[in-house]
């Protein structure tokens, strides 16, 4: 099942939707990942392609792609070819103990959409999307919308009725701009539009609720808003403002942060499309927090700004003055900031302007929940309220696995009745946890309070790369010795492949002889090979002649 809005830059937010046999799924491994084709008509296509950190299984959990991360330490993902940079969450995944075949997946990119399959289906009635996750918003901002498809794969017609959101930020979604109507029939489509507009800053979550025939299936609504104040502003008469006043606010233009060539580049973006209106770019000794107080700004120096308006900007020399600027300890990039400048120009004239982000008087997050447990029946769970006293309402999430990193994103939410929620009916042999946090009424979220319940799956991959110990050429031959990789993967090795181009030999220890080898000149790598399939090859051995 494949529901997404496509993130390629030709087509990007067009809606995308296939589902049984007009998906392919190519690979699903824990030490490849996932490769999947989906075929939308006879002229138009979409993948998806999930491959693991190297030498790492494939697993659950929510991975943001952005900032100062290792590649070697979270997947990566494609989409239409296209590399997804923000945040993705692998919600359910399953695969056997034997192969480490994944017979049960399901992933959500927010704002794009979700990918699943061996899941068991409700009915005959197939939702695209049973988790729909939105890109984080501004409170005031105009709404975002997801689209959900509904399919009648069963051979008779169906009753629909009006889909409804249900929870305790339900005002902030909606469903609007329905296709559907009271009958859908057999083999027939039809879509309606899932809206977020954050009333709140903070998390958000709620439950669509989708009437088809005498039942309701569930779609769980995820989303979360920036907190505080975000907002650009320059004026001046200098050559860059040009006697003008600029002021762009996150109900005015698109706002957004990245890093960059050490630096930090904030944007405030045309909604219409038309580019950027007005940008800071910051730097910082070795891209550390800017200190509190009034400091100088230099072309040369240890703190550099330049703001860009409407395309036109140049170095400066002047001073700012820093009221907040914290980091997200996750990515690295500015999470809170809120400064001043006035800057000078090779005309010398002023330019004065100011950077807000996510800017509040307060940033203290507050206490997380406690005595977070789980019912013996696994049917229920329960907790103690934060002791904040400015905590405003609590979270709840389910999430497959020890819990480690969750998020307010993370997993599915629950519905929350007061400090309890019910918890789902979920695949045996899994361990899952519950992650509870609360928010205070700036937005600010707290640690999360956990329990966890259910059965650590064993998880098997390739082995990793073995180690060549030495190289011996002989006539037309080359015998390579090696030691065993660090890890099996979980599985027994089975045996053991020597390579060079189109050349190979295996054997079960080493050494390995490779023969049949013209006269040239080589290099050979040994892979080990488990019931998982063939792992990490060995750095490549020095370059070698067979003997003549």
């Amino acid at each position: 099942m494949l529901q997404i809005l496509s993130p390629w830059y030709q087509d990007r937010g067009t809606p995308q939707f296939a589902d049984g046999e007009d998906v392919d799924l190519r690979t699903a491994d824990t030490s490849r990942g996932i490769d999947a084709r989906a075929t939308l008509s006879s002229t138009s296509s979409a993948t998806f392609t999930l491959t693991p950190p190297t030498g790492k299984p494939l697993t659950t959990g929510v991975y943001r792609l952005v900032g100062q991360q290792s590649i070697d330490t979270i997947p990566t993902l494609q989409i239409n070819g296209a590399d997804v940079f923000g945040e993705f969450d692998i919600i359910d995944l399953a695969s056997d103990p034997a192969d480490g075949r994944i017979t049960r997946f399901d992933a959500v990119a927010p704002g794009i959409g979700e990918f699943r399959f061996g899941e068991v289906a409700p009915g005959s009635v197939v939702l695209g999307a049973r988790n729909l996750v939105f890109q984080k918003a501004y409170v005031g901002a105009r709404r975002t919308s997801q689209v959900e498809t509904v399919h009648n794969t069963g051979s008779a017609p169906v009753t629909l009725g009006k889909p409804t959101v249900t929870g305790p930020e339900a005002t902030s979604f909606a469903a609007s701009g329905s296709t559907c109507g009271t009958t859908l029939a057999s083999g027939a489509t039809c879509t309606f539009s899932v809206d977020f507009k954050p009333k709140a800053s903070g998390p958000a979550s709620a439950s669509l609720h989708v009437p088809i025939g005498g039942t309701s299936q569930r779609v769980a609504l995820t989303g979360s808003a920036f907190s505080g104040k975000t907002a650009i502003t320059s004026s001046g008469k200098d050559s860059v403002d040009k006697g003008k006043t600029t002021i762009e606010t996150s109900t005015s233009s698109a706002m957004s942060v990245r890093e960059s060539a050490q630096a930090w580049f904030f944007s405030a973006q045309d909604l219409g499309g038309k580019g950027e209106i007005i940008g800071v770019r910051l730097q910082s000794p070795g891209l550390k927090s800017f200190p509190r107080g009034t400091r100088a700004t230099t072309t040369g120096g240890p703190y550099k700004i330049v703001t860009t308006v409407r395309g036109l900007g140049c170095d400066t020399t002047g001073t700012m003055t820093v009221k907040q600027f914290l980091l997200d300890p996750v990515t690295g990039l500015p999470d809170t900031v809120d400064m001043s400048f006035t800057q000078y120009c090779f005309d010398k004239l002023a330019q004065r302007g100011s950077l807000q982000w996510q800017a509040r008087p307060d940033v203290a997050a507050p206490g997380a929940p406690t005595a977070v447990r789980v019912s013996a029946t696994s049917t229920s769970v329960q907790w103690k309220p934060s002791p904040s006293s400015d905590a405003v309402r609590t979270v709840a999430r389910l999430v497959q696995g020890d819990g480690t990193g969750a998020t307010p994103q993370s997993g599915v939410p629950l519905d929350v009745t007061g400090t309890s929620a019910t918890l789902p009916t979920v695949p045996t042999g899994q361990q899952y946890t519950v992650a509870v946090f609360a928010v205070d009424a700036a937005g600010n979220v707290s640690s999360a309070g956990t329990a966890g319940f259910g059965t650590t799956p064993v998880t098997v991959m390739t082995p990793s790369s073995p180690t060549i110990t030495g190289i011996e050429p002989g006539p037309g031959s080359v015998t390579v010795s090696f030691t065993p990789p660090a890890s099996d993967g979980g599985l027994p090795i089975t045996g053991y492949e020597v390579s060079t181009g189109s050349f190979t030999a295996t054997g079960s220890e080493s050494p390995i002889t490779l023969t049949g080898l013209p006269r040239n000149n080589y290099q050979v790598r040994v892979n080990a090979v488990n019931a998982a399939g063939k792992g990490l090859a060995s750095a490549s051995s020095a370059s070698f002649w067979p003997e003549g």
